[in-house]
């Protein structure tokens, strides 16, 4: 889950919170109204089948108390069933068209199972009915932001959402990356500074700004960046501290390998570095790291660290190529003679490890 995600799942919860506690206030009377009033508390008690039988028995007893459709679509929500949540926010919105936040939860209810248009036309009805609701405007931005064609609709709505509501952290997050990916580097960095600023933790666009600077070879301030941090949180992957390391491990290596090229530590550790990076990714960076470790023997034969760089690149190789595994077991026991605890390593290694998917994102 993305930071937009993580923001829009909070906008849910205290929509749910205000919504509710509304309609606690307003009670009905009758046996309807007392049904309504029943669901709400085993909702709020974590009874969530019990308050769905009592909310339909309401809504039977009174189909157009709309509060009811309302209550029936956050259980369904929580039941993760997001299609008839989605209809019950539907049914209460034909009841009470002026309601903006049945608009708003209805609109992220259609995020989250991929209605990516249904989600917008409810999120822009709730800024129609209140153009300073921060919180849809973040919506629609995050909605927009990955269509380069809307890009600037997009930007329109995540500043709106800013200026309304300066401490929304996310839209910070989501403006800086929309900008980012329009080369407006200075203009993302500024902003991801300025979500810093805004939120009292100055996480706000940390992580994004990080990787950013990473990405531009500035890693001194994207290890700041890490040092100050206030959480180590972070859903994106590859987390920004893994990136930051192996940036920081390919930096070194290869400042090592120009002072001594044929250093086998320095071959090995640049083996290393190339081979660093995401298990899902099949990129054939094993096969290029294994030419730099053979180097290291030639330069070192026998040496111990190079050969279980061997046998640990062809482990990653044979997840996702069984043909690799003669390989592991010709280089696992040289290894075994040179250094049987560190075979010992590798045989857990090959055990534990999991390859990913082919993919076509660069290391």
């Amino acid at each position: 889950m993305n930071h937009a995600q993580r923001a829009l799942a909070l906008v849910f919860t205290l929509v749910l919170f205000f919504g509710l506690a509304a309609a606690q206030g307003k009670r009905q009377p009758g046996q309807a109204g007392e049904l309504l009033r029943q669901s709400l508390e085993l909702y709020q008690q974590g009874k969530h089948d019990e308050a769905l039988t009592k909310c339909k028995q309401s809504i039977l007893l009174d189909p157009n108390e709309y509060r009811a459709h309302v209550l029936l679509g956050y259980i369904y929500g929580v039941q993760q069933k997001l299609d008839l949540a989605s209809g019950s926010f539907a049914r209460a919105i034909k009841l009470e068209p002026k309601d903006k936040e049945v608009y708003l939860v209805k609109a992220q209810v259609d995020f989250f199972r991929n209605k990516q248009v249904e989600a917008l036309a409810a999120a822009q009805k709730a800024v129609a009915l209140d153009p300073r609701y921060a919180e849809a405007q973040l919506l629609i931005g995050a909605l927009l932001k990955a269509d380069p064609k809307r890009r600037t609709e997009a930007i329109a709505a995540l500043r709106a959402a800013i200026d309304i509501n300066p401490t929304l952290a996310a839209a910070y997050d989501d403006l800086g990356d929309i900008l980012r990916e329009a080369k407006q580097t200075k203009d993302a960095e500024a902003v991801y500074r300025q979500g810093m600023l805004a939120d009292p933790k100055r996480m706000a666009g940390r992580f994004a700004l990080g990787r950013m600077l990473v990405e531009q070879g500035r890693l001194e301030e994207a290890r700041e960046l890490w040092a100050g941090r206030a959480s180590d949180e972070d859903r994106t992957m590859p987390s920004f501290i893994t990136v930051l390391t192996r940036a920081e491990n390919m930096k070194r290596a290869k400042e090592a390998i120009v002072a001594n090229p044929n250093d086998p530590d320095a071959l090995v550790d640049m083996g290393l570095a190339v081979m660093d990076g995401n298990h899902w990714v099949i990129d054939d960076r094993q096969k290029r790291a294994i030419v730099l470790f053979r180097k290291a023997l030639d330069a070192k034969p026998d040496y111990p660290r190079a050969q279980r760089a061997i046998v640990k690149a062809y482990i990653e190789l044979a997840s996702f190529d069984e043909s690799e595994n003669k390989n592991v077991d010709i280089e696992l026991a040289k290894l075994r003679k040179l250094d049987p605890r560190l075979a010992a390593e590798m045989d857990q290694y090959r055990k534990e490890f999991q390859g990913g998917f082919i993919t076509t994102e660069k290391p």
